[in-house]
């Protein structure tokens, strides 16, 4: 028997990529520096990325994601 593996989420040089991007774009929306809220904007937008394309390969593999009826306030 065969064992396929995946990548959950985002790959290593996918997350590399992607902050290197959101980390220039910001630098660009903040003069050109590499700031501490640049960094941390980067940071941030990244992850997101990261849990929506995670999010997708739950669905696509059937996982339904959505607040128990015990977690709502």
């Amino acid at each position: 028997m065969e064992t396929a593996y995946t990548t959950f989420g985002l790959g290593e040089q996918e997350l590399r990529d992607s902050f290197e991007q959101e980390l220039l774009q910001a630098m660009r929306s903040e003069g050109g520096a590499p700031t501490v809220h640049a960094i941390a904007h980067s940071f941030a937008r990244v992850i997101e990325f990261d849990h929506l394309r995670m999010a997708s390969q739950l669905e696509a593999a059937g996982i339904k994601l959505g607040q128990h009826s015990d977690d709502e306030p």
